[in-house]
């Protein structure tokens, strides 16, 4: 009896750290991020032209899809642009080999000031950067 409830309790946990882990990204899906980012009231487009062909001029390949989002608040007395942008690949072994190329792309090409808050990553199919709220709001 004892063992049968330790084995159900560590599932429980392997559980609840995947629901965890599986919630940090954006939306797997490029049009449910872009109803998210536009739920969240940012301006969000699903972007099938400029970054695509940007990342293929660097040798990226397997891009599906880009989602751009952003949004201007108020902080401190001044305006501040929540941003991301969200690469899906065709599969996670061409988000992983395309990382590094598209880590510097994003960090030669960020425009505004986010005082610590930006970040770059890659979760299984899709690499994203932006502001800590805009990832969360992809979600």
């Amino acid at each position: 009896m004892k063992k049968i409830i330790s084995i159900t309790a560590l599932a429980l946990v392997a559980i609840m750290s995947l629901a965890v882990f599986a919630a940090c990204g954006p939306a797997a899906d490029p049009d449910k991020a872009v109803e998210a980012l536009e739920k969240h009231e940012y301006t969000a487009v699903k972007d099938g032209t400029v970054i695509p062909n940007a990342l293929k001029i660097l040798g990226v390949k397997g891009i599906e899809a880009v989602v751009k989002g952003s949004k201007t608040v108020k902080e401190d007395d001044k305006n501040k642009v929540e941003t991301v942008t969200i690469v899906y690949f065709d599969s996670a072994d061409s988000a992983k080999s395309a990382f590094d190329k598209v880590k510097d792309y994003a960090e030669n090409n960020t425009e505004d000031d986010t005082d610590g808050d930006w970040t770059v990553k890659q979760s299984g199919k899709l690499i994203y950067w932006g502001t800590k709220a805009a990832i969360n709001a992809a979600r």
